[in-house]
């Protein structure tokens, strides 16, 4: 499935880092996250790896904002989530006004609070009563927050669920940890910790802890109270802890991601808060072994059992609270007793994955799907067809990935259809169909080597990568007569390639016979889309990707002294070289020590040798044909370059981006897929002034200088060990429903 995950802003606070750690482990399950927040979050910027992390705006405005909305509506049109989960109100209130204007999507709210709490007059009660009526499914965090919402908003009970949060049991060894926080906060070996975790916001309660700190600091001056987190009362607290001499006593961290080794340094943990929903830290102390003292509200009852994982303060008695800080910073055995116990109820009740598995079902039956893979064999048989042997993005990609699908145990046959000299980067054989290519419409010796191919083979699936592999196996599925269903690996902008009435009923024709198309992009899935309105419920997305691993000296392939900039691409009218050309003869007027290198072949080849030499750039400018190592050349430039007039997803981008080289390029295609302010320039189409000026920027830009960014990206969002299991889980959903139909 694909599910969009929104939250208020991509930061590390309770709700958020729950939808983070959800997604990853419905990453886990194959499936596909795009994960996005409404506000910009400037720092500490929370990310999910192996989904799409995006923001819809740049910061929460005063009042309503429609621009939010037609932002969001944006993105749904193009994901096409097939479930929507919104986590936090505002998510809610901007999915609804959406939906009033996208087609309807299966709608999720994830309730961690208690409504009653916030919903003050009866005209916010009315609208929330319509809010909610609009939303498909509500999981809460707790039984009583759930029962709260059903009696505040008259909602339907057998639309709500219980689906406990996932807490991941990783146990930080404490030793290390505690010294070093000690050391931090000068504190004797001997000081007790006693731990607060969350936002500075008035219904965490920090006064209380104040008070109870004022009191303890004369009779236990060891005893000393650490609060993590940052927020809107920051400064208050800061400066009642000065006005009552307590800045020997209570110490603020503020914002930390270190949350698990602080955890594991304290002794025990506290909350103090007048309002709660499932409180989260709790869980994460418990994880760490470390019992917890908290008031009674909310649903701490559900994660706090008193006596037993901690203890339960009723009426907010500050004398008893006071009591068992002390009896636990005094009594060793009794904290690892009820540590202990804490731990066992996380790993009992909390498990991750199960919880995992309770909302992947939740999303199935709302979205209609089914996701039972126990009438699949344990191993998939996949025949790959690629157009030829050759140092080009599709087939270098379609050889990486099934790298990674024989990596995983499953059983990979690749067949070219026309035959080429390249070494491809496969570990096994690339075989030929021996395909003419001048005979691509009517080749029925090739038609027929498929056909003996699947009979021997007996594949699962078959995925087609570009358009005359495409043609291949459709031709020779309806002449042969066999059964396997047909995945089509869209790369590009199919509207660049069709020019006449004649070419859109081919394609037509075409389209109408895959069972599921891949697309490397979003604009490229669009663009499909709007040629052919019918593929959009067999359209999917998965970016291009790039198998990371760091080469071993790589020798420097460029002399010193030049300022080198690569261009690697087909030698064909859509990668614009001839503009390439005259945007290069403008930068040496600018830079004199400027060399051009271009890798790739094409049937371009001699009208661009001969433009190059008209221009007197021969000796500045250099085409090196196809190459089976272009990363060499990548790595060690300054700049790649990439005028095209369209592109998919360029993989030689992420190529650049995980080496550390500064992309300058067109926005065509998927290109502003992966270039923004962070990761190289993005120029309008055909301004090939500006072109050049990002190039002469981009030499002296701090921003680009290590990369660090663009290639935490690539080994994040485009690593095809992620990929891997979205191809996957798509060629299960093909054969499921291949063979119902």
């Amino acid at each position: 499935m694909k599910i969009l995950q929104l939250v208020t802003k991509r930061q590390y606070r309770g709700a958020e880092v729950f939808a983070a750690n959800l997604s990853k482990e419905l990453i886990q399950l194959g499936h596909t996250i795009i994960f996005a927040g409404l506000y910009k979050n400037e720092t500490n910027i929370l990310e999910v790896e192996g989904a799409r992390n995006i923001d819809l705006s740049k910061g929460k405005r005063v009042g309503f904002s429609w621009s939010l909305v037609r932002s969001l509506v944006k993105l749904i049109k193009q994901v096409d989530p097939d479930v929507i989960q919104c986590n936090g109100s505002d998510t809610l209130k901007y999915m609804i006004a959406a939906s009033y204007i996208v087609k309807q999507k299966p709608i999720v709210y994830r309730n961690i609070s208690t409504i009653s709490e916030w919903l003050g007059s009866d005209i916010k009660l009315s609208v929330y009563k319509k809010i909610f009526s609009k939303v498909d499914h509500v999981t809460s965090v707790g039984s009583e927050s759930i029962q709260d919402l059903i009696n505040t908003l008259d909602y339907p009970k057998n639309k709500t669920s219980v689906i406990r949060r996932g807490i991941p049991n990783i146990k930080i060894d404490q030793t290390g940890n505690a010294e070093k926080l000690r050391n931090e906060l000068g504190l004797t070996p001997n000081a007790r910790v006693v731990m607060h975790v969350g936002n500075f916001s008035p219904e965490k309660n920090h006064v209380f802890l104040l008070d109870i700190f004022n009191e303890l600091k004369d009779t236990n001056p060891d005893i000393k109270l650490v609060c993590v987190g940052d927020g809107i009362t920051f400064e208050t607290i800061q400066n009642k802890i000065k006005q009552r001499g307590l800045e020997d006593t209570v110490y603020l961290l503020g914002f930390r991601k270190d949350i698990p080794a602080l955890l594991s340094a304290a002794d025990c943990v506290v909350l103090s808060s007048l309002v709660e929903g499932v409180p989260g830290v709790i869980l994460e102390a418990a994880v760490q072994g470390k019992p917890s003292i908290a008031t009674n509200v909310g649903g701490v009852k559900e994660v706090l059992i008193n006596n037993k994982t901690g203890f339960i303060i009723d009426d907010f008695d500050k004398p008893l609270f006071r009591t068992k800080i002390t009896e636990l910073c005094r009594n060793d055995e009794l904290t690892r007793k009820l540590g202990e116990s804490a731990r066992e109820l996380v790993i009992e009740e909390f498990n991750p994955q199960k919880n995992a598995r309770k909302f992947e079902n939740l999303y199935a039956n709302l979205a209609g799907i089914s996701i039972d893979k126990k009438d699949f064999p344990p191993t998939l048989k996949i025949l790959q067809l690629i157009q030829k042997k050759q140092y080009r993005g599709a087939e270098i990609f379609c050889c990486q990935l099934s790298n990674e699908l024989l990596e995983k145990g499953h059983e990979v046959l690749i067949y070219s259809v026309f035959d080429g000299s390249a070494n491809l980067p496969f570990n096994g054989n690339v075989y030929t169909l021996d395909g003419n290519q001048n005979y691509r419409y009517g080749d029925y010796k090739g038609w027929k080597a498929i056909s003996n191919i699947i009979n021997n083979f007996k594949p699962d699936v078959i995925q087609a990568n570009a358009s005359d592999t495409l043609k291949y196996a459709v031709f020779s599925r309806m002449i042969f007569g066999w059964k396997t269903p047909i995945i089509f690996r869209n790369a590009s902008l199919t509207s660049y390639y069709i020019h006449n009435t004649l070419s859109r009923s081919l394609n037509k024709f075409l389209f109408q016979r895959v069972n599921a198309i891949i697309s490397v992009s979003e604009s490229s899935r669009e663009d499909l889309i709007n040629l052919f309105p019918f593929t959009m419920d067999k359209s999917e997305v998965v970016t291009n990707g790039v198998s990371p691993i760091e080469q071993e000296e790589i020798e420097n392939p460029y002399r010193p002294e030049d300022i080198n900039i690569v261009h690697v691409g087909s030698l064909t009218p859509e990668k614009n070289h001839f503009e390439l050309v005259r945007i290069f003869e403008k930068f040496l007027q600018l830079k004199k020590r400027g060399f051009l290198h271009i890798i790739g072949e094409g049937y371009l080849k001699k009208d661009i040798e001969a433009y190059i030499a008209s221009k007197n750039l021969n000796h500045r400018i250099k085409l090196y044909g196809e190459k089976a190592n272009p990363e060499n050349y990548i790595k060690f430039a300054e700049i790649l370059v990439l005028p095209s007039l369209i592109e998919g997803l360029p993989g030689v981008i992420l190529e650049a981006m995980f080496y550390g080289t500064v992309v300058i390029a067109y926005d065509v295609g998927g290109v502003s897929e992966l270039l923004n302010d962070n990761t190289g320039y993005l120029i309008s189409k055909n301004d090939p002034d500006a072109f050049v000026k990002a190039m002469i920027q981009s030499l002296t830009d701090e921003r680009f200088l290590k990369q660090e960014n663009a290639k935490k990206i690539v080994h994040t969002q485009f690593n095809n060990r992620i990929l891997v299991d979205q191809f996957l889980r798509i060629y299960y959903k093909t054969i499921d429903r291949f063979a119902t139909s």
